[in-house]
């Protein structure tokens, strides 16, 4: 059985993504690697950057969201994906490090990530969880 990934899921108006990962951080990294692909984005692997920031306290699902939308700033503001990711925590805070490239293009804009019907659930093999993403 595969403990980790991500697949498309169809959705009226949007888009949604099924994320599953074996802990909490794991969840993180497959959905910002579903979230891109849903994008199209093509890396420009010859420009490599780095980025670090703070996803603030908060539910779960409060800091999924916070996480992605913040990923999907640095697409539209630095033109950078990332895919290698890092993570600590500091006092109920959880600190990012994040590897990856700029982006040569995208097929796919998103608006933002939503909360709309999102919870997290841990199962017998970790979490899972339905992200939709304002288009």
């Amino acid at each position: 059985m595969i403990l980790s990934g991500y697949e498309e899921v169809e959705h009226t108006a949007d888009i949604a993504l099924r994320v599953w990962g074996e802990d909490f951080f794991d969840l993180l990294r497959q959905s910002a690697w579903g979230m891109y692909e849903l994008m199209g984005i093509k890396r420009n692997r010859e420009l490599m950057t780095n980025v670090n920031f703070e996803i603030g306290q908060g539910s779960m699902e409060m800091q999924l969201v916070d996480f992605l939308n913040e990923l999907l700033f640095l697409v539209d503001d630095k033109w950078s994906c990332f895919d290698n990711f890092s993570f600590g925590n500091s006092m109920d805070i959880i600190v990012v490090s994040a590897r990856g490239c700029k982006i040569g293009s995208y097929q796919r804009s998103i608006k933002a990530v939503t909360f709309h019907n999102l919870d997290i659930l841990e199962t017998k093999t970790g979490f899972e969880t339905m992200i939709t993403f304002d288009v």
